[in-house]
């Protein structure tokens, strides 16, 4: 029998507007719980550039954003790159590909998303709107099933199955439902991303605020948050 594993989950991290405290509150939460196994849950990058909302004055075009986003995330992959490593592809992990697709440039000419992002040869990435299963919970990006307040129960409720999101900046927080049958638990792991940064102003207009924070499932069973201990500067 396989032995069960300890998941190390990075939600949304949007570089180049990484938080400037994720990268050392994700070390200390995998050292405490001594996790196995480490998944990304999609948009660690945000290519604004290449976004379909309006473009902030100030921001870096496409190539400069790139250079800038993986100059930020390269801690992440210099500490990540031994092991068991899944990355989930996000909405804005995507954008380069849509932008393709509108161009009618064929699939074939577009490298793959590990390749134009650098990331290290241990990483496995799963396509868009894909899932990753460990210990009988599904983990993904969280986009393509329901949101609301609580997203993730919604979403594990709908497949019968444990799952753990991203996506949904402002959901934080693991609820469980049971019936005679089964028991299922819905994750909310919030974002790393700093909410200051002019590459994330698209969501001011938006009431509810980033929670920052991350998750971590022990075995298919417990599953718990952990909250970044700063405070939301700026989300007022």
């Amino acid at each position: 029998m396989a032995k069960k594993q300890i998941v190390l989950v990075i939600p949304d991290l949007h570089a180049p507007a990484i938080h400037k405290d994720a990268f050392d509150f994700v070390r200390r939460v995998q050292d405490k719980y001594k996790t196995t196994r480490t998944v990304f849950l999609g948009d660690i990058f945000d290519l604004a550039a290449c976004s379909y909302h309006s473009k902030e004055l100030g921001l870096p075009r496409a190539l400069a954003e790139v250079s800038e986003a993986r100059e930020q995330i390269q801690p992440f992959y210099d500490h990540f790159n031994r092991g068991k490593v899944d990355m989930l592809v996000g909405n804005h992990d995507h954008l380069i590909c849509r932008k393709a697709s509108d161009a009618e440039i064929p699939e074939q000419w577009i490298k793959p998303i590990k390749d134009i992002f650098g990331m290290p040869k241990n990483w496995k990435v799963t396509e868009r709107f894909g899932r990753v299963v460990i210990d009988n919970v599904q983990y993904k990006h969280g986009d393509s099933g329901s949101g609301g307040s609580t997203p993730a129960i919604a979403q594990a409720r709908a497949s019968f199955m444990s799952t753990v999101i991203g996506h949904y900046h402002g959901s934080f927080g693991c609820n469980y439902f049971a019936n005679d049958n089964m028991r299922v638990f819905g994750c909310d792991a919030g974002s790393l991303c700093d909410s200051n940064h002019l590459a994330q102003k698209y969501a001011k207009k938006y009431p509810r605020k980033p929670v920052r924070g991350m998750a971590v499932v022990e075995e298919g069973v417990n599953c718990f948050n952990i909250v970044m201990p700063s405070k939301n500067k700026g989300c007022k």
